[in-house]
């Protein structure tokens, strides 16, 4: 792969770094210019609405006040109680005509409720109020507005009604015409119409603006497109109005709105601003409240037509440019100070590898750059001194090598002669096979120190009735563990000798004591704690008599399919937390003829091996050790070696191993019968 100069990696960088920074700053000015867009486009909606909230209702609430007025007149009050009077008659016509000129629609009604009689003018005839127009008909659903307001708390509503022969929609100012007692008597009120104020506020020629207006139940009253307002006029009875609610995008949409006009109605905010998607096109929407006539304006603001982040393009490229000029400066200037510095030097170093060392360069600066540029030339002056002498240099430091190399092959050499050694001294305290199956005859031992020698020996001492066989492990691997073997070898001995006994446990005490003797005597400054485990028979083979006694070393019987551990005492020996008077136990037993018994150390326990590295185990090793039961001795101890040997694998060996195994001989016939002490196995 072909490198690439400081230059072009600069120069990719800083391209990569402009790229990246651009980037970052376009999604920054997107999201700025979005939010100011947003912010605009909502102070417009909220204005809109709220300036088309205020032409449709000044002109209700000019004709609201009058019809208010009209209905606290006493002349008409008591017209209305005394209807056929003529004088009240014409007192009563005289002011409805003057009402009925300044009303914005210039046309009222008066209705009588003990009479059911309808007047009604708007300046079409000369007498309207000689004669009613009809008579209202509770029955009659046309005239379910008048009952329904009679039966009203209120004092007024407001009745909405759309002529579908005329298109025209006019806004009615029921207003109650009570007596002195505050009972109604009757209605009046004056009517406008709201077509044109509407088609103003709905055909609005703004440019991406729209408004809907619709009902407190959603129906709407006014759209941009007709045929809602127009569906909706022409529904009787249960047929389906077209709502507000019909033209959202989603149910979320739904929601919102609805919370909206709830805010609408429990707050005194006039507007509430939200976005929802109508017909499919998302807007920033206004809803304002038309409380006297229970409608709502919905402003439909999109803000791009109006406000866009085009607007502030200018100000984009003027950021990119300046950006631009920026990293153009820093670049010219580091290449200036830096890049092409660092460039000669590099030639420098070319020449140098070529095997040119004149090269001196010229400094023109005290800053880090002429720092680097001296260290070179002191660089070069002294690659090119090492180099004439390089050739001495590297000859004195052959000959000293090989010097050193010679003492360290001679320094081995010498401890593995010491270590070779004290393996045969180590063999030496080993008794021989022959002479164990004198008295044992059927009996191996597998002794596999982790290192030439180890801390792990097994012992043997004939006795007039027997002999002692026994397996130890000491403190320690190596050379260190072999001492202790020889120690442990003499101590024991020294036991055996004095005391004369053939009695495992009572040699275990003694053991003890003397070992805690010889290895931590009372000046001793050793900080390293010694001592031994060991497990020692004494057997009787002509009687088939074994007494057992262990220190961590448990004897293992196998017969029959079946296995038996004889525990060992947990008191260790000769260490200088073992009780110095601690009586071990004897174990009497009298084995089953042909039955196997087995003394190890915890190495074979302990090693490592398997698919899982854990140690082979007691349970592992009664398998084998059941499995193997009755085999000859050769084969016995190859298959153990073998299993030993697969379970571990690669796995390098962990402590020093060592296996006693033998079988009792045959009893002789004629014998008496075991002693009540000891117990068949």
């Amino acid at each position: 792969m072909q490198s690439q100069s400081l230059k072009t990696k600069f120069f990719k960088t800083i391209v990569a770094l402009y790229v990246t920074l651009g980037l970052l700053v376009y999604i920054a000015f997107h999201v700025v210019t979005l939010n100011i867009v947003r912010h605009l486009g909502g102070e417009f909606a909220t204005k809109q609405a709220l300036l088309e909230k205020s032409k449709l209702m000044s002109a209700v609430e000019h004709d609201l006040s009058l019809s208010v007025k009209m209905a606290d007149s006493p002349i008409l009050s008591q017209w209305a109680q005394h209807e056929s009077n003529p004088a009240l008659r014409k007192y009563a016509t005289e002011e409805l005509k003057s009402y009925q000129r300044v009303f914005t629609g210039h046309s009222l009604f008066f209705a009588v409720d003990r009479s059911g009689h309808y007047y009604f003018d708007d300046g079409s005839t000369d007498h309207p109020f000689a004669h009613p127009r009809y008579t209202l008909n509770p029955n009659n659903l046309n005239d379910a507005w008048y009952f329904k307001t009679m039966r009203s708390k209120d004092n007024f509503e407001l009745n909405v009604d759309h002529d579908n022969h005329l298109n025209v929609t006019k806004l009615w100012f029921n207003v109650a015409i009570e007596n002195t007692k505050g009972h109604k008597i009757g209605l009046c009120g004056g009517a406008i119409n709201i077509t044109d104020f509407i088609n103003d506020i709905v055909k609005s020629k703004e440019s991406g603006v729209e408004t809907i207006l619709f009902r407190k139940d959603g129906a709407i009253t006014g759209d941009r497109n007709p045929k809602y307002v127009l569906h909706n006029s022409k529904v009787r009875g249960t047929e389906k109005l077209v709502t507000i609610y019909d033209l959202l995008g989603s149910s979320a949409d739904r929601m919102k709105l609805r919370k909206a006009l709830a805010d609408l109605g429990d707050s005194s905010n006039q507007v509430k601003t939200l976005y929802l998607t109508v017909d499919g096109k998302s807007y920033l929407a206004a809803i304002a409240s038309l409380k006297l006539i229970h409608w709502y304006n919905l402003v439909l603001v999109n803000p791009a037509h109006f406000v866009s982040s085009s607007n502030f393009l200018p100000i984009l490229v003027i950021l990119v440019l300046s950006t631009l000029a920026v990293i153009a400066a820093i670049a010219l200037l580091l290449n200036q100070l830096v890049l092409a510095p660092l460039s000669a030097l590099a030639d420098s170093s070319e020449e140098i590898a070529r095997g040119n060392f004149d090269i001196q360069m010229p400094i023109h600066s005290e800053d880090e750059i002429g720092l680097l540029t001296n260290s070179f030339n002191a660089m070069t002056r002294m690659v090119k001194d090492h180099t004439e002498n390089l050739e001495s240099m590297v000859r004195a430091r052959t000959e000293e090598l090989d010097r050193s190399n010679r003492q360290l092959a001679e320094s081995n050499r010498q401890i593995m002669d010491s270590i070779r050694f004290a393996q045969l001294i180590q063999a030496s305290i080993l008794p021989e096979d022959a002479a164990i199956r004198h008295h044992v005859e059927d009996f191996f031992v597998i002794h596999q120190p982790r290192d030439i020698v180890g801390g792990d020996f097994y012992y043997f001492r004939p006795m007039t009735d027997g002999c002692l066989l026994g397996v130890i492990d000491c403190t320690g691997h190596g050379v260190p563990g072999a001492f202790m073997t020889m120690t442990a070898k003499a101590v024991l001995d020294r036991v055996i000798d004095e005391g004369r006994q053939n009695d495992p446990a009572v040699i275990l005490k003694e053991y003890n004591r003397l070992m805690q003797a010889t290895l931590h005597h009372e000046n001793s400054r050793d900080i390293v704690d010694h001592g031994l485990e060991i497990g020692l028979c004494h057997l009787v083979p002509t009687e088939g008599r074994i007494v057992f006694a262990g220190a961590k070393i448990d004897l293992l019987v196998v017969n029959e399919g079946k296995i038996k551990t004889i525990r060992g005492d947990k008191q260790a020996v000769g260490y200088r937390r073992s009780n110095i008077d601690y009586t071990y136990t004897s174990h009497p037993l009298t084995p089953t003829a042909g039955a196997d018994i087995y003394l190890t150390s915890d190495g074979i326990l302990d090693q490592a091996g398997g698919n899982k590295g854990w140690g082979f185990g007691r349970r592992r090793l009664a398998e084998l050790l059941k499995s193997v039961a009755a085999q000859p001795v050769d084969i016995r101890r190859g298959s153990i070696e073998e299993a030993l040997a697969s379970y571990q694998g690669d796995t390098p060996q962990r402590d020093d191993i060592t296996v006693i195994g033998f079988t009792l001989q045959q009893r002789t016939a004629g014998r008496e019968k075991d002693s009540e002490n000891q117990r068949p196995v």
